[in-house]
């Protein structure tokens, strides 16, 4: 009988490692100083001779061979410049006059709150199941809603209408009640609309 045992460590994996973290850092101190080196070296041959530091700060500017020995001092161009400025007119600016003098029209009556607006649209909005021909389908559809805990009424036919007999649901107290009615017609598979009484 041979014994495997002594052979099992011949073919574990060996455990390949990988570059220490001390190169990893030595290489990327080297790569960015490479990197400066070569924008300082770019820096210097890009300098145009125009560009070159004065060895004196001090010293007065040279003369510019454009310039013409007939321009004008510094001090005279400003004077012309500034007598050159059109002047605005006296009631060029008069926004500060509409807001004392003029009237602005305000309502004096109070608005409806948020929740007074909701109620008022809710006194008129209607929730439609159905519409049918027949009263009797009509009222199968009720009793149908009734047994959902909904409330429904039908609307008889009338020419607005045109000759249907409606089923709705409403009117509702508050937009959640609304809202939760709307949810559990859609989960029992009807298609509700919103409609105006």
């Amino acid at each position: 009988m041979r014994d495997y045992s002594s052979q099992a460590s011949q073919h574990r994996a060996r455990n390949h490692r990988g570059p220490s973290a001390a190169l990893g850092i030595t290489l990327s101190v080297l790569l960015v100083g490479a990197v400066t080196a070569v924008l300082i070296w770019l820096n210097q041959t890009t300098r145009s001779p125009d560009t070159a530091v004065a060895p004196n700060p001090i010293a007065e500017p040279t003369p510019d061979p454009t310039r013409t020995s007939s321009a004008l001092p510094v001090t005279e161009d400003v004077e012309i410049a500034v007598s050159e400025v059109p002047k605005a007119p006296e009631n060029f600016y008069t926004f500060y006059k509409l807001l004392i003098e003029g009237e602005v029209p305000i309502d004096v009556e109070p608005g409806e709150t948020r929740d007074q607006a909701i109620q008022k649209k809710l006194e008129t909005m209607l929730v439609q199941v159905a519409s049918f021909r027949t009263a009797e389908a009509a009222e199968n559809t009720r009793v149908a809603l009734l047994l959902l805990d909904l409330k429904a009424r039908v609307i008889p036919p009338s020419e607005q209408n045109g000759g249907w007999h409606r089923v709705v649901l409403g009117p509702f107290k508050s937009m959640r009640d609304l809202q939760a009615a709307a949810d559990r017609l859609a989960k029992n598979g009807y298609d509700a609309l919103r409609v105006m009484e």
